[in-house]
């Protein structure tokens, strides 16, 4: 599939980037970033122009990010409210999402457009479903996919002979970043989740011991009906 991509690339250009770029940022798995490359490495000497390359790239990548957050905002909640109890999403749960995106919301976006590229189709589902700005999602959006387009298409015009090489680099390197970031997280919520457990089991022993000295401390009702 990708030759035939990186042909339909060469013949119709912008054209045949545009729809990849777009279902790539909505979620389905296309080869979005080494076409972004090797449409930077065909503009050197080839048929291809920079300038409508870049727009055309930025605005169905906006695009499709844009579509991502929609359904998070529409059938997200909707999925939350019908099946959170059986996912064991409560109540709390969800206000700390919407905490935390209130708080981070712009760095989660524009890190998710790069490097964090792997991550762009879910922070947008979820910003969606999380109530995230509509104006502060779009303005996160445009500068992270902005930096994105540029980098990636000004890496593969400027090393446009090992352009495939480049895009190899540039891949790995994300889905390493995106690894060691999930890897992180997983290992903080592991520490808070043993820490509140902990936490919880320290109280109960509390309460039972407080209950205890209580009991003992309480003097036997005298026996005056005798």
């Amino acid at each position: 599939m990708t030759d035939q991509l990186l042909s339909f690339l060469l013949k119709y250009g912008v054209v045949a980037l545009v729809p990849v770029l777009l279902a790539c940022a909505v979620g389905i798995p296309l080869p979005g970033s080494l076409l972004l490359v090797a449409a930077g490495a065909f503009t050197t000497g080839g048929p291809l122009a920079l300038l409508p390359l870049l727009i055309g790239a930025t605005g169905a990548t906006i695009a499709g990010n844009a579509i991502g957050y929609w359904i998070g905002e529409r059938g997200g909640t909707a999925a939350l409210t019908r099946w959170g109890q059986r996912l064991h999403i409560n109540a709390g749960m969800i206000e700390r999402a919407d905490d935390f995106f209130i708080r981070y919301g712009k760095y989660a976006v524009v890190l998710s457009r790069f490097p964090f590229s792997p991550l762009s189709a879910i922070i947008n589902i979820i910003a969606g479903t999380a109530g995230y700005s509509r104006r502060a999602f779009l303005v996160a959006n445009l500068a992270g996919v902005s930096v994105w387009a540029a980098v990636y298409l000004g890496l593969g015009y400027a090393f446009a002979a090992s352009w495939d090489v480049i895009a190899e680099i540039l891949g790995g390197a994300s889905q390493a970043l995106t690894l060691g970031l999930v890897v992180i997280v997983l290992l903080v919520l592991l520490v808070r989740a043993i820490k509140n457990h902990r936490d919880h089991e320290a109280e109960s022993h509390a309460t039972t011991d407080s209950t205890h000295d209580e009991t003992q401390a309480t003097p036997p009702a005298s026996d005056s009906a005798r």
